[in-house]
């Protein structure tokens, strides 16, 4: 008997065994073909908004499984992003079995570390970032692999001093990838930053009555100054509350304006301090609205807007975005009074609870159940200068703040 017949026979033989020991050998059988097949890869673009376009259903369907479903961390964020600011992406995606498993954009770019020039692979960010995060999908089980892989193809990235991802929840699989680096004798270091308050909203079918128990809930100080502050602006003229749910170039332009005479303006942060930053706002709010997940707000005082308010809604949960109010209606403070309503709409749809963002200021501490922390995590690469910038940041910087925070 030849070998290849040998071999053969004994696979026949094999296969006819479990057919006859199994109570259902079609699934035994596709069962041991998934675990085979069951891999892990991690591919890596680079380019513009052309390497997002290619994998944006993707992106959707991945951020549809619930666990990162967050405006910022979806494809319309990233495409706007990019192609407003001119950015080169790098794109780590991670893939089983060929389906998008994990999503990381970065970028690589040279700039200082609290003056020292460098070369850092870091997270696609800027000042009009609001969160950051690794996108993945709602199974737990693939959490392991997916950094694993991840770190993998992060570490073959050539010319890189230094990786950082900013305004990252401290509780995200990120911590991993740390873990990880730790382990290979990086040094890493996680750095604080703001944290981000919610309100947890009352859920329901009588809306009314969810609205009268929650703000019974607001002390009692609270809603006097509330109920004061209403009184002597009807006193001045009309008010009226209105909100629009999907874009309006019209309602964005009000928006520039009234935020380009406030404190923010002064303060260089307005979205309309820079050309780049008021066409990205202009372009995810139109990319939101498609997703029917855009609410724009006002407070109009004899036909005037003295106030305004931007938010999201994906999966119940309500992000506030931008907000202004005219500084010379400040004393009867429109902006809380407006806020009252975007609570009323957000129970209005079901929404279980509305996210401040960063920073957390005083003013959104009375009226939020508790806070999430931020983060900036490091990985130094190795060698003297890994170590050296390692210990400028996390220990001369660090001492110098805790100093002058003495001072």
């Amino acid at each position: 008997m030849g070998y290849n017949t040998l071999i053969k026979n004994m696979m026949n033989e094999t296969i006819f065994f479990k057919l006859n020991q199994s109570t259902n050998p079609i699934s035994e059988i596709l069962e041991t073909e998934s675990i085979l097949n069951d891999e892990f890869s991690c591919d890596v673009r680079t380019g513009n908004i052309g390497v997002i376009e290619n994998i944006f259903e993707e992106w959707k369907v991945l951020c549809a499984e619930g666990a990162s479903n967050e405006p910022f961390f979806r494809p319309e964020w990233f495409l706007a992003f990019v192609k407003n600011f001119q950015i080169k992406i790098i794109l780590f995606a991670v893939r089983r079995n060929g389906k998008l498993r994990a999503i990381l954009p970065m970028m690589n770019v040279k700039e200082p570390l609290h003056g020292i020039p460098m070369h850092k692979l870091k997270s696609v960010f800027n000042l009009q970032t609001q969160r950051f995060d690794l996108i993945h999908g709602n199974d737990e089980s693939e959490r392991s692999e997916i950094i694993k892989v991840l770190w993998q193809e992060m570490k073959k990235q050539s010319n890189w001093n230094v990786l950082k991802m900013r305004l990252v929840k401290k509780d995200s699989w990120l911590n991993d990838l740390l873990v990880l680096a730790e382990d290979e004798n990086y040094r890493t270091g996680i750095w604080k930053m703001d944290s981000a308050p919610f309100i947890l909203l009352p859920q329901g079918e009588n809306k009314e009555q969810l609205k009268a128990e929650f703000y019974k809930g607001l002390s009692k100080n609270r809603r006097q100054f509330l109920k004061k502050k209403k009184r002597q602006l009807e006193e001045i003229g009309e008010i009226k509350f209105s909100v629009t749910r999907g874009f309006s170039t019209e309602l964005m332009e009000k928006y520039f304006a009234l935020e380009a005479q406030s404190w923010k303006a002064r303060g260089g942060t307005a979205v309309s301090s820079s050309p780049q930053a008021m066409n990205l706002h202009s372009d995810f709010s139109q990319a939101v609205a498609l997703e029917n997940a855009l609410f724009i707000h006002e407070l109009k005082l004899n036909g005037q807007t003295i106030a305004m308010y931007i938010s999201i809604m994906f999966d119940r949960k309500m992000i506030g975005w931008k907000t202004s109010f005219s500084e010379e209606f400040a004393k009867y403070s429109p902006g809380n009074l407006l806020f009252i309503e975007v609570l009323n709409e957000a129970m209005r749809n079901d929404a279980t609870e509305l996210d401040h963002l960063s920073p957390e200021t005083y003013n959104k501490s009375l009226w939020s159940s508790g806070s999430r922390e931020h983060a900036a995590f490091y990985i130094f690469q190795k060698g003297i200068i890994g170590s050296l910038l390692w210990s400028w940041k996390f220990k001369a910087i660090s001492y110098l703040r805790r100093y002058k925070k003495t001072k």
